[in-house]
């Protein structure tokens, strides 16, 4: 990987992704308390009971997917402790799987119009799908190259957890842009769509430099 980026950056993003999936069980992890969060309090449509439910297990279940993807590609797991690597690629799985459902029910209720829920809804999906592949190519076809394609690709999605707060954050601090009706419009598709082009990236370059999957 030294040929391609530095390894600071991975370090990087294991600590953006605890710090943000803490901020889901910190902020989302009590569901009496979900209610007086702003990202609720925000919404201008009356909800239903369920909604909030699958908000619950939306950031939960994504947080955790979160907070343990990274830990795939670190080398010394991968290689040398194939069984904890099997063990958190399953609970990733589930988590994900829970995440993925929850967040497309979600994606109708999403701020920013149907151009913003589009966005959401998009992502639930691909995020969904290349889970499927990165499992089916490790499970059924038993390609290890294939997997890790896949499964870099699905954690670059995963990781609009992590670009949706700094867009957020850069929006309302840089252009005072604070109303996520307005901001989700662009944000709904641009926390994922340079993700995933990103990792697309990062596919091919490892193919050009024959590199086995990514590890640290």
């Amino acid at each position: 990987m030294g040929k391609i980026m530095p390894k600071w950056t991975f370090v990087l993003l294991a600590a953006l992704a605890l710090g943000i999936g803490s901020y889901s069980f910190i902020f989302y992890g009590d569901y009496e308390g979900i209610k007086a969060q702003e990202f609720v309090t925000s919404k201008e449509i009356e909800l239903p009971d369920l909604w909030y439910k699958m908000l619950w297990v939306h950031a939960a279940s994504s947080g955790v997917a979160l907070s343990i993807g990274w830990l795939q590609f670190v080398k010394r797991i991968r290689k040398r402790r194939k069984g904890l690597h099997r063990a958190i690629g399953y609970a990733y799985s589930v988590m994900l799987a829970a995440g993925g459902a929850t967040g497309l029910y979600m994606a109708y209720y999403a701020n920013g119009g149907w151009i913003g829920k589009a966005g959401f809804a998009t992502l639930s999906v691909l995020w969904l799908y290349t889970m499927y592949r990165g499992l089916k190519s490790i499970i059924a076809d038993r390609d290890a190259k294939s997997h890790s394609r896949w499964m870099t690709r699905n954690y670059a999605l995963t990781c609009a957890a992590i670009m949706l707060r700094i867009y957020t954050g850069i929006a309302d601090g840089a252009f005072g842009l604070a109303d996520t009706n307005e901001t989700f419009v662009v944000i709904g598709w641009l926390c994922w769509v340079p993700n995933l082009i990103f990792a697309q990236w990062l596919v091919r370059k490892r193919r050009r430099f024959r590199q086995p999957p990514v590890t640290f």
